[in-house]
């Protein structure tokens, strides 16, 4: 992604870290789209749809550790205690997996899977692939580090009407019935 600088931010370290930006523009093309697939989305998750989070473009270059997440709890004192309005994650990959050359860098990343420990699966970055998850403690997940190139991917929130409880009872098999 032209445009971007090419340096990195770094924690007190000097490692680089993730970094995220934020793009009126962009966001409001892709909430256009977005609002066309909430009806599919309250079907298939059973909820109402509320609101949507600002999104955020984030960055990650060669280097850059990516901690395990939750979008919507925090475990404190060995229990998962929700602690942010988000109910469901979405993820817009920019960039495209490729591990062979000939590799062009402007969009091509070596490494950058989102991967879901719990559930042992992860999806390898693939430009326009747009994934929608729980943003409950189910659905921990991390960027795996970037070999060679930079990933780009667009992060966003959206809550329900009511707290969305995930019940895996709902939604039986694997990713593969899931995605």
């Amino acid at each position: 992604m032209h445009g971007f600088t090419t340096i990195p931010d770094t924690n007190p370290d000097g490692e680089p870290i993730k970094m995220i930006k934020y793009n009126e523009g962009v966001e409001d093309e892709l909430f256009k789209i977005y609002q066309k697939l909430i009806p599919d989305l309250e079907k298939y998750y059973d909820y109402k749809h509320r609101k949507t989070e600002q999104m955020m473009i984030e960055w990650y270059s060669a280097g850059v550790i990516s901690t395990h997440l939750c979008e919507s709890s925090d475990y404190i004192k060995r229990k998962w205690v929700r602690t942010k309005d988000r109910d469901f994650t979405a993820v817009l990959f920019l960039s495209d997996y490729q591990e062979t050359v000939p590799f062009d860098s402007d969009y091509e990343v070596y490494g950058g899977k989102l991967e879901f420990p719990q559930h042992k699966f992860g999806f390898n970055p693939t430009r326009g692939t747009l994934i929608v998850y729980p943003s409950g403690p189910h659905f921990i997940n991390a960027v795996a580090p970037i070999i060679f190139g930079e990933s780009y991917i667009v992060k966003f929130h959206s809550g329900a009407g009511l707290p969305w409880l995930y019940q895996p009872d709902n939604f039986p098999g694997t990713f593969k019935n899931w995605f």
